[in-house]
């Protein structure tokens, strides 16, 4: 259930603070280290599948901010693949299919060249990241990312200065044991965009409005087999994803929920992460009236 406040008109098209496709610009100078041929770090131990650890916002870990107006908190949820390219050049894949390069340093994974471009037209924002550093110590790994996202609007600053991740396995049947059973919304924060769902609603004369309504309701999970988990949402849909670690995601990525009464409900992605007792949570679709909505801060909890 939601309770939308009053729609005002909104021409432009963002929805969330997603990244999508990749352009590549720019090429810095080379680093002291690399000037000096010093040796970088061996590849192999940043290659894998890195999960988001779950986000939190009394520490501001996996928080980034932003001044965007309503979105000043970003959870950060997901994963990212790093694979190598050469002995120097790592590639690293979201899960929302963007794409990213960087250079291995002797202490680090840099983000190279700087200012890459991503663009995500889904959500139909663009995004360029300046900076990204990464860091590992065995399984766990450490990030910054300074960037900018683009909106007709205009341009707003954002920052992630605490991420941590944790390595996850491809096939990781324990993974689904964490998020069984029954989960319940916690409050809806408007100011905070906490468990609000943005929906944009597109007239015949183009004009464009968006409403902002709570996430309510209870959650139940149940494990299919392996790493496969059916979550049922309480409009009574049932959505298949798969769980590697601490992060579940749409498996395939677009499905749909026909409801005679009501019409259809497509969603494009959902992504949760949980520590087995809370659940951080990002997801976009279309609802039964055509409406493109966003979730950026779901946060459930065990009731």
């Amino acid at each position: 259930m939601h309770y939308p406040k009053p729609a005002t008109t909104w021409r432009v098209g963002g929805l969330l603070l997603l990244l999508l496709a990749v352009t590549a610009i720019g090429a810095p100078w080379p680093s002291q280290a690399e000037a000096r041929g010093d040796a970088p770090a061996a590849v192999e131990q940043y290659l894998g599948r890195w999960n988001y650890d779950l986000p939190d916002r009394a520490t501001m870990a996996n928080i980034a901010t932003s001044d965007l107006p309503g979105r000043s908190r970003v959870p950060q949820v997901g994963d990212v693949v790093f694979t190598a390219e050469d002995a120097r050049t790592v590639v690293g894949r979201t899960d929302v299919g963007c794409t990213w390069r960087f250079r291995v340093t002797p202490d680090s994974l840099e983000l190279h060249p700087s200012n890459q471009l991503c663009h995500n037209p889904t959500a139909g924002v663009s995004y360029t990241i300046h900076q990204w550093t990464v860091t590992v110590g065995g399984a766990r790994e450490r990030e910054t990312i300074v960037a900018t996202s683009h909106h007709p609007q205009g341009d707003y600053s954002f920052v992630l200065r605490d991420g941590t991740r944790t390595r996850a396995d491809e096939y990781d049947p324990r993974a689904a044991a964490k998020f069984t059973g029954s989960w319940a919304h916690d409050p809806a924060d408007l100011e905070e965009g906490v468990n609000v769902r943005t929906t944009v609603r597109t007239a015949p004369d183009g004009t464009r409005t968006v409403e902002r309504s709570a996430e309510q309701g209870e959650l139940t999970i149940s494990r299919d087999y392996g790493h496969r988990i059916t979550a049922r949402t309480g409009d009574g849909c049932t959505w298949s994803l798969v769980a590697r670690g601490n992060t579940a995601k749409l498996d395939p990525p677009i499905q749909t929920c026909t409801r005679s009464e009501s019409g259809a409900i497509t969603l494009r992605s959902w992504t949760i992460a949980t520590d087995g007792v809370r659940q951080a949570s990002v997801m976009t679709g279309t609802d039964e009236h055509g409406g493109e909505f966003a979730l950026g801060g779901g946060s459930l909890h065990r009731p």
